[in-house]
């Protein structure tokens, strides 16, 4: 039998991976694979487990949120490991799931695991060692995606992010940041800004067109806001980011390249996939390309 080792955050979005996990063993068995299961108690467990473990595994499976795949990821490739990753979306927003063209049902999700087939993604190289998934930001919505309470969350879903934004926005200073990439640079005072391998991103306040993002294609789209200089230019800034027109907008910078760095004084907070990343004034983004390859539903 194969075998199939099942990464699980038990405390992820309304906790419903626990009770499932029945389930999720019985499509594991059905499909034909000898699964194990660990359960994640701490951050830093996922990864260290997929570190370990994972070469061992034909399919390594991360259920959780957009974190816990973060760290799957994260642990395979620490480990030189190129087991195929299977994800069930078990968070409050899954963005990533949303973005890949994964099921947010999770019962639907294992089954695809079970069944499906690898699809090579790139993934971001965050110097000097972390990594992330889909998605490295600064900046409101990224601070608006791990200060919001959980409990909110999971009440309020994808609202929360924009409630608790708007809530904060008097508050918000813009941030200074020198920007490099594919030899030209931008220097601005900033509302937001990403370096992104998705079509979906803060719970869904901003998201691309498919035809803007390639997940395997070794780069990346980076989308630079600048604080808005007063409420007319607010108002038609948030009217193009609602019609997506990133490219084409006055009020957004709109960069695709395999290589960022940025550069604040004094140096900014990032999140990684929606957690919280080291601070650093001088900070380089790469693309690693097809460096993982992650289960799809066939025919995606």
């Amino acid at each position: 039998m194969r075998k199939l080792l099942l990464i699980a955050n038990p405390a992820s979005g309304t906790r419903q991976a626990r009770r499932l996990l029945p389930d999720f063993l019985g499509i594991f068995n059905e499909a034909g694979f000898l699964p194990s299961v660990f359960l994640t108690r701490r951050r830093g467990d996922a990864e260290a487990v997929a570190r370990d473990l994972g070469g061992e595994a034909d399919i390594v499976a991360a259920c959780g949120g957009d974190g816990t795949l973060n760290e799957v990821i994260s642990g395979l490739l620490a480990g030189g490991h190129a087991t195929p990753v299977g994800y069930i979306p078990a968070g409050s927003t899954n963005d990533f799931a949303a973005g890949f063209g994964l099921s947010t049902d999770m019962l639907q999700a294992c089954r695809d695991v079970a069944s499906g087939s690898p699809r090579d993604l790139d993934v971001g190289l965050f110097s000097p060692d972390r990594c992330f998934t889909y998605t490295a930001s600064f900046g409101l919505f990224a601070a608006v995606s791990h200060s919001t309470p959980q409990t909110a969350k999971n009440i309020l879903g994808h609202a929360a992010y924009v409630l608790e934004g708007i809530r904060s926005l008097a508050d918000v200073r813009p941030l200074h940041v020198k920007v490099t990439a594919n030899g030209r640079t931008w220097e601005d005072d900033y509302l937001f800004g990403t370096v992104c391998n998705s079509t979906i991103l803060g719970g869904g306040v901003l998201k691309l067109d498919d035809d803007q993002v390639h997940a395997s294609d070794g780069l990346f789209e980076s989308i630079l806001i600048p604080f808005p200089p007063g409420p007319g230019a607010l108002a038609r800034l948030l009217a193009d980011v609602r019609a997506r027109k990133y490219e084409d907008s006055p009020f957004v910078t709109f960069v695709r390249a395999s290589r960022f760095v940025f550069e604040s004084d004094p140096a900014i907070p990032w999140t990684l996939d929606g957690e919280k990343a080291p601070v650093s004034p001088v900070q380089e983004i790469a693309n690693l390309p097809r460096a993982v390859r992650v289960i799809c539903p066939r025919g995606r």
